[in-house]
This record gives C-alpha cells, sequence and structure tokens, in this order.
C-alpha cells in the first residue's frame, strides 16, 4: 500500500506542472473571454448611442422641415410711409404656407384718434376673435388715426402684442412683443418718395402733351381741307350747259 502511495504521490507531482499550466490557460482565456464580453459590451453600447444620434438627427430634421413649412404670423404697429402721419395695426403672414385661426390680442387695447376709437374697437373685436385664414405674403392693415393725435400726451403707450396661429402641422408657438409707440415721437414721418415717381409723372405727362399735339394737328388738317376751293375740271365730252356754267362761274370770279 505505501508503494501504491508513493506511486501516485509521484504522478500527482508530475501532472502538477501541467495542472498548473492547464489553470493558468483556463484563467487566461477566460480573462480574454471577459475582454471579449466587455469590447462586446462597449461596441454594442456604441451601436445604441449611433441608432439614438440618428433617431434624433431624424427627429431633428424632421422638426425642422415641419417648421421651415409652418406659416409665419406677426402683428405690429407700423406708420403709413405714403402719408407718413397716419398709424396703421398691420397683421401679415411672412410664412411659406396658409396660416388660419389666426388671434391677434393687444393688453392693453390699442390707441385710437377720437374719430377711429368705434372703428378701432370693432378691429380688437375681430382680431381677438381670430382670422379665418391668412395667405403667404398677405398683410392687412386698419387705421388708428393721425400720429400727431396718438402721440399727444407722454404717457408711456406699451402694449404687448400676442399671436396665434395654426399651420399645415398644427398650432404655431405663440410670439409676444412689447410695442411702445410713445418712443417714435421723435422720429421722422415724411412719406416714402424718389426719382422714380418723378420720372414716372413726367413720362405720362409726356404721353398726354403727344396726344393733345396729335389731336390738334388732325384738327388743323381738317379745317385746311375745308377751306380749299373746289376745283372742276372741263371735260371735252360734258355737255353745252355745264361748260357755260364753269364759264359764267369764271366769270363771277373774276
Amino acid at each position: 500500500m505505501l508503494a501504491i502511495s508513493i506511486i501516485a504521490l509521484v504522478i500527482s507531482g508530475s501532472a502538477l506542472p501541467f495542472t498548473v499550466w492547464a489553470a493558468r490557460a483556463a484563467a487566461k482565456q477566460a480573462e480574454a473571454a471577459r475582454v471579449q464580453a466587455r469590447a462586446a459590451e462597449s461596441q454594442t453600447a456604441l451601436q445604441r448611442e449611433q441608432v439614438a444620434a440618428a433617431r434624433e438627427q431624424t427627429e431633428l430634421q424632421r422638426q425642422l422641415a415641419q417648421e421651415s413649412s409652418q406659416p409665419y404670423v406677426w402683428a405690429d404697429i407700423q406708420p403709413d410711409m405714403q402719408q407718413g402721419t397716419v398709424l396703421h395695426v398691420v397683421v401679415g403672414n411672412s410664412g411659406p404656407t396658409m396660416a388660419e385661426h389666426i388671434r391677434v390680442t393687444f393688453d392693453p387695447p390699442l390707441p385710437a384718434a377720437p374719430q377711429q376709437s368705434d372703428r378701432v374697437d370693432h378691429v380688437q373685436k375681430i382680431l381677438a376673435s381670430g382670422l379665418r385664414s391668412l395667405a403667404p405674403g398677405r398683410i392687412l392693415r386698419w387705421t388708428l388715426g393721425a400720429g400727431y393725435e396718438l402721440l399727444a400726451s407722454e404717457d408711456s403707450k406699451v402694449r404687448t402684442v400676442r399671436v396665434d396661429a395654426s399651420g399645415p402641422h398644427g398650432a404655431v408657438p405663440a410670439t409676444e412683443i412689447e410695442i411702445d409707440i410713445s418712443q417714435w415721437r421723435q422720429a421722422r414721418d415724411a412719406p416714402d418718395g424718389s426719382l422714380h415717381h418723378v420720372r414716372g409723372a413726367i413720362k405720362d405727362l409726356t404721353k398726354v402733351v403727344g396726344s393733345v399735339d396729335r389731336t390738334l394737328k388732325q384738327a388743323a388738317l381738317r379745317s385746311q381741307a375745308s377751306e380749299q376751293p373746289e376745283s372742276i375740271e372741263l371735260d371735252e365730252f360734258d355737255a353745252p350747259f355745264t361748260r357755260r356754267r364753269q364759264i359764267v362761274s369764271q366769270q363771277d370770279a373774276d
């Protein structure tokens, strides 16, 4: 028995290096497997991030496409640049598509000249209840009155303007701005103009003068034609009484 134990011990001792080597190899394989697993997890996480970024970019592009195709409705108080002394409340659509359900509110209410107060109140009710639609590039104007009347007092005239509207992709984000028309007291109020208008007026005047000149020439020609004496040519085959009539006419003329 002792001999068998010794033999077994010797065999175990000789197999120990192989066992240690196998254990180390197994440990290395396990470590490599863990590294591969971590790499796979990292790659999977990276792929997930790429997918999330692609989705976010697609959503952003979709939102940008929708926003670019939405109407842009605005409201303002502006002077009349053709007259220079009248103020208007203006609502316009500068977007590429049709705007619907447009609501414009002013807080406090719009200022108005005494003779325009009833009309301005009616306009505010229309804008608050909502315009049915407004085409792209369309601008609507309503008169508030003369600027010197609206800016006569020195008190602040701040108005908060809120605009709500809808477009092809639903409601458009509401916009709010503040307007203080009392700051316009010293601003230039002369109407716009240029030499283009003067040139156009001269061109129109030239056309009228040319037409009158042609009319006068035609009238003069007709007058000259009516004043010329009628000439009677003799023909050798005329009847005798016609010849005698011509001779008598010539004697009378002499």
